[in-house]
């Protein structure tokens, strides 16, 4: 009997602090934090992009309006710099033949041009 008692006050007590946790960490806490960025209305396709740099397109040294200019607007972007390696990321989605779309092409700024390009 000892045995139940704990459990059904230590499940109390669990479920206290999940309610608890769950009402001062509510997901809107966080969205203005948020550095990743959608891009509404996307006119590029990662498909292409990655067509593009699989036959030669160099995109290093590019400014980020010549890359719109180019390629147009990533799905999203992460303006979560990575000390010495980037300032930004550009994240360029592909459409895979079943119709699923997966991140395939990531384009890396530092001090507004292009330093590396990486396909997946």
């Amino acid at each position: 009997m000892l045995r139940l008692d704990y459990l059904l006050k230590r499940s109390l007590f669990l479920s206290l602090a999940l309610g608890i946790t769950i009402t001062i960490f509510s997901h809107d806490s966080f969205a203005e934090d948020d550095p990743i960025v959608v891009a509404q209305g996307s006119k590029s396709s990662g498909n292409e992009v990655m067509k593009a740099v699989e036959a030669g397109k160099d995109f290093k040294g590019m400014t980020k309006e010549e890359v719109v200019a180019e390629i147009g607007e990533p799905w999203s972007k992460d303006s979560t710099p990575v000390k010495a390696r980037y300032d930004e990321k550009w994240i360029y989605s592909c459409e895979a033949k079943d119709g699923l779309t997966y991140d395939c092409v990531y384009l890396y700024f530092m001090g507004g041009r292009v330093i590396n390009v990486e396909v997946l």
